[in-house]
């Protein structure tokens, strides 16, 4: 039975280990929106993340790996439930604000503005990943470097 990508993150999340975890998902999906009408779609296969666990009890980061301008992380609350999960995203870098993540079975859902001086120049973005290519752990890294 293939893993789900909720049980693939809850179950690493709720391992010791201080691994990270990398996912490479089959399909990525990233919409933009500007004033409520679409500026772009893109897909992309073999997408990446990188998942792992907090010091702060309760939390992890996910590290976004292949966006369209720039990499970034954010932190979010461990799953909870066992069918989906749908939380904040905490920490984004500037000028991201308002992200929200949604977690179940056949997705990971990223949901976030781009910000700007002038809300005319908003833009919406949400990113859909589905399908585990492959899980591979990795160990801490210390200033960016692998160790």
């Amino acid at each position: 039975m293939p893993t789900t990508i909720l049980s693939a993150i809850t179950n690493f999340l709720h391992q010791s280990s201080p691994a990270a975890l990398q996912i490479t998902f089959a399909s990525l999906e990233i919409c933009s929106h500007q004033n409520e009408q679409l500026l772009r779609t893109v897909q992309r296969q073999q997408s990446r993340i990188i998942i792992q666990k907090m010091s702060q009890k309760g939390l992890a980061e996910i590290t976004v790996l292949d966006n369209l301008v720039f990499s970034f992380s954010f932190q979010f609350q461990l799953p909870s439930a066992p069918t989906c999960h749908e939380v904040d995203m905490r920490c984004l870098p500037r000028p991201l604000d308002q992200g929200r993540m949604y977690l179940d079975d056949e997705k990971l859902q990223l949901s976030f503005r781009i910000d700007a001086p002038d809300p005319s120049l908003r833009v919406q973005v949400t990113q859909v990943y589905r399908g585990i290519l492959h899980l591979e752990r990795r160990h801490p890294t210390l200033c960016g470097q692998q160790i």
